[in-house]
């Protein structure tokens, strides 16, 4: 757990897998024989498996998404061009997650210390 705050640490393991589990699909769509039905790119998903190591593309992929889901807390934050305030609220209590903190900077620190492990 890398924060005292268990709602904080739950978004960020759920954003995790949920970059984890589209970056797998995408890596598998790679292979030829994959089943994968999830993306109407197969045969361009297939050339790219001739030229560039799964490895490669996951990489590649991970740390695309971790930008993008930076980018996301960087508006949910007030940095973009949202026109009102967002917040992120737990509906049981009513008590903000994100009151005090910065969720893209609380965000870099979880991947960042991820990668120490």
């Amino acid at each position: 757990m890398l924060f005292e705050n268990d709602k904080l640490n739950s978004l960020f393991r759920e954003l995790e897998n949920i970059k984890e589990t589209y970056v797998e699909l995408s890596v598998g769509s790679l292979d030829k024989k994959s089943k994968m039905n999830w993306t109407e790119y197969k045969k361009e998903y297939e050339k790219l498996g001739e030229i560039i190591e799964h490895s490669e593309l996951q990489s590649i992929q991970l740390e695309l998404v971790e930008e993008v889901i930076y980018s996301i807390l960087e508006m949910l934050d007030g940095y973009k061009s949202l026109n009102f305030e967002a917040d992120i609220i737990d509906k049981k209590t009513g008590e903000s997650i994100t009151k005090n903190i910065q969720l893209h900077d609380k965000y870099r620190d979880h991947i960042e210390a991820k990668k120490l492990v």
